[in-house]
């Protein structure tokens, strides 16, 4: 057997197990399918979730640090008799 007839073989035996007598190939099956789209709406939750999390997070502490700008700005007016600051440098 030569080199062009086991090319032929393999080729034969490949189509054969790809496609059906029609040459057209197969329906994959739903099963796989069905887990593909599973494991995407579980990877897309997670994903969500982080996100959320970390945005929340975020919130959290712009939160924190305005409150804490609010409360030394309070502080520092209630320090002042007349309220306003004499040094209202902003550099």
């Amino acid at each position: 057997m030569n080199s062009s007839q086991a090319g032929a073989t393999a080729r034969g035996a490949w189509q054969s197990s790809c496609c059906n007598q029609s040459g057209v190939p197969p329906e994959p099956p739903e099963g796989p399918r069905a887990v593909q789209a599973a494991v995407l709406g579980v990877l897309s939750l997670l994903v969500l979730c982080g996100v959320l999390f970390l945005g929340a997070g975020l919130l959290l502490r712009a939160q924190g640090l305005t409150a804490l700008l609010a409360r030394e700005l309070r502080a520092s007016r209630e320090g002042e008799p007349g309220g306003a600051s004499v040094d209202d440098d902003d550099s």
